[in-house]
C-alpha cells in the first residue's frame, strides 16, 4: 500500500517556503514529549498523532503520521539511513542526524534533523507539510497544529447567516453496491424520503446536513454535486447527489429508477441505507416505520466489508505507464463484490464503489457501523524509485485475532497470482488496527518498475485474484456458494 501526492507549487516558491520551514513557536525547549499536542488535517484530528515531540521548539512527528494519515509514500534506505517521501522529481529526502535535506532539485537546511527514539522515526512536521502543499498553522493556546490544503477550495462556501448554527451532520461518503445505497454520515441526521414519477426516482433529503470537506475534495467542478455509476445494478440507472440548499443546509440524494419501485430505508450506526426493491411489481411508497425494515446482517447473514484502497484525490501508487493504484484497487474490489454475491447468506458493503475520496477512519466507521464479520482492504504495492525490482503478494494484518484470516487469505491469493510469496505478516495499518472485526489488507502485487504491473492490469488475472479473495473470505467464514 503506498501513496504519492504531488507538489502543488512550483519549485521557486517551494524554495522560498523553505526559508522558514520547521519553525513552530511552541513554548518548549530541549527534547520533550508533548502528549497534549493535537494535529488537525482539514478539520479532522489525526488519530495517529499521539507521539508528537518537540526538539528545540521544532514539532517532530512519527513518520507513520506522514505515511498513514497524510497519505504520502514513504521509503526507507537502512544502509544510508535515508527517508524518502514522495516519488520522482516531487520527493523529499531526509537523512537521520543530518540538517540538510533534498526537496526535488533543491538542497535545503533543517533546524532539526530527523531522529529515531524508541524504534520510532521522527521528522519535522512543518517541513514535510509545507513541501507537500499544506498550509501549517500553530494554535498555541490550544496546543493544536492545523494543516489545510494550500490550493483554493473548489467547493462553494455556504453563505453566512448571522446567528446561524453549523449543520448538525455531514456526508462523508456515498456508494452503491449489492443493490443498496449506503451513506456514511458524521453527526445527527433525520432523513426524509419519497418516491417520485416522471421520471421514476427515489429522493432522500438530509436536512441540516452538508457535504463533508474530505468528500468534496474528490468531486468535480464546484464540488457541490456528483453522481455514482451503478452498472450491473438491476432496475437502477444512476445515483446523483448535491448540496441542494445552503440556507438552510440540505443534501439531496436521488436514485434514478428504470420503473416504479418500493424501497427500504434505515440507519445502522453512522451509515444510512436505502434499498430499492429488486422487482418492479410492488407499488411505490415508503415503509411506515424504519424499525420494521430488516437491517444489514439480519437473519444471520454475514456482513463483509470490501475496501478499495485510496480513491479520489488519493491516487495511491503510480505504476509503469501511469497506471493509478486507486483505479486498480476499485476494479479488483468490484470484481470481488461480484464473486461474493455467489455466496449464500451474506451482505456485502463497499466502502466506495467509484472514484471518491474517503478517509482511513471513514473506512473504519463503515465497518464498525454495520458490525462486519470480515473486512478486506485491497491495494497494490510499490517501492521507492531506485530500489531493486520487487515482486510478490502479501497479506497484512495488525491484531492477533486477524492472523488466521490473513494466513487463509494469503494462501488463496498466492495461488491465484502466481507470484512470489511475501507472507502473511503484521503491520500497524489504520484500517486493520482500528477495526474490531477480523481485518486484512491484501497487497496483490508490485506496481513499481520490474514488478508485477503487467499481470495486475490483465483482466483475466484480476478475475482469478478476485475469485481467490472471495474464496479466502468464504473459507474463513465457513460460507457456501449459492445453488
Amino acid at each position: 500500500m503506498s501513496t504519492i501526492k504531488g507538489f502543488r507549487r512550483g519549485w521557486i516558491r517551494l524554495a522560498a517556503l523553505l526559508a522558514f520551514a520547521a519553525v513552530f513557536l511552541i513554548p518548549h525547549s530541549g527534547f520533550a514529549a508533548a502528549p497534549a499536542t493535537k494535529i488537525v488535517l482539514n478539520a479532522r484530528e489525526l488519530t495517529e498523532a499521539k507521539d508528537v515531540m518537540t526538539v528545540g521548539n521544532i514539532t517532530m512527528v512519527p513518520i507513520r503520521v506522514v505515511s498513514e494519515e497524510l497519505w504520502y509514500k514513504v521509503g526507507w534506505n537502512k544502509q544510508r539511513q535515508r527517508i524518502t517521501i514522495g516519488e520522482g522529481s516531487d520527493r523529499l529526502v531526509l537523512t537521520l542526524g543530518e540538517t540538510s535535506a533534498e526537496a526535488g532539485p533543491v538542497s535545503v537546511s533543517l533546524q532539526q534533523p530527523p531522529f529515531v527514539k524508541s524504534n520510532t522515526t521522527y521528522v519535522p512536521l512543518r517541513f514535510v507539510g509545507t513541501q507537500m502543499g499544506l498550509e501549517v498553522k500553530w494554535d498555541a493556546p490550544n496546543r493544536t497544529v492545523y494543516l489545510t490544503n494550500e490550493e483554493p477550495a473548489e467547493q462553494p462556501v455556504p453563505e453566512e447567516v448571522p446567528g446561524a448554527q453549523p449543520p448538525s451532520a455531514s456526508v462523508q461518503q456515498i456508494s452503491f453496491a449489492d443493490g443498496r445505497l449506503s451513506v456514511l454520515l458524521d453527526g445527527e441526521y433525520s432523513p426524509v424520503s419519497s418516491v417520485l414519477t416522471g421520471p421514476d426516482r427515489i429522493v432522500v433529503d438530509l436536512p441540516d446536513t452538508t457535504l463533508g470537506s474530505g468528500f468534496v475534495q474528490g468531486l468535480p467542478g464546484a464540488g457541490n454535486q456528483g453522481s455514482i455509476e451503478t452498472q450491473g445494478q438491476a432496475g437502477i440507472t444512476g445515483v446523483r447527489f448535491s448540496l441542494f440548499s445552503r440556507s438552510p443546509s440540505l443534501v439531496r440524494i436521488v436514485i434514478d429508477l428504470e420503473r416504479p419501485s418500493d424501497y427500504k430505508i434505515y440507519s445502522q450506526g453512522q451509515v444510512l441505507f436505502v434499498e430499492p426493491a429488486q422487482t418492479g411489481d410492488t407499488p411505490p411508497g415508503k415503509p411506515d416505520s424504519a424499525s420494521l425494515v430488516p437491517e444489514v446482517g439480519d437473519a444471520g447473514r454475514r456482513v463483509i466489508v470490501v475496501d478499495a484502497g485510496h480513491g479520489g484525490k488519493q491516487t495511491g501508487a503510480v505504476g509503469v505507464g501511469g497506471v493509478l493504484e486507486k483505479d486498480l484497487n476499485l476494479a479488483m474490489a468490484l470484481k470481488v463484490e461480484a464473486q461474493l454475491k455467489r455466496l449464500a447468506g451474506v451482505d456485502i458493503v463497499m466502502t466506495r464503489s467509484d472514484d471518491t475520496t474517503l478517509s482511513l477512519q471513514g473506512r473504519v466507521d463503515i465497518a464498525e457501523s454495520v458490525h462486519a464479520d470480515a473486512f478486506v482492504s485491497i491495494h497494490g504495492n510499490s517501492m521507492p524509485i531506485g530500489s531493486p525490482p520487487t515482486s510478490g503478494t502479501e497479506t497484512l494484518y495488525s491484531r492477533p485475532d486477524s492472523q488466521v484470516f490473513a494466513e487463509t487469505m494469503q494462501r488463496h491469493v498466492l495461488e491465484a497470482t502466481g507470484l512470489r510469496s511475501r507472507g502473511a505478516r503484521t503491520q500497524s495499518l489504520h484500517v486493520t488496527r482500528e477495526t474490531t472485526m477480523p481485518a486484512v489488507l491484501v497487497e496483490t502485487g508490485f506496481m513499481s518498475p520490474g514488478g508485477d504491473i503487467e499481470q495486475m492490469i490483465d483482466e483475466n488475472w484480476q478475475d482469478k485474484v478476485a475469485a481467490s479473495i472471495a474464496a479466502g473470505i468464504a473459507e474463513y467464514l465457513g460460507l457456501n456458494v449459492n445453488g
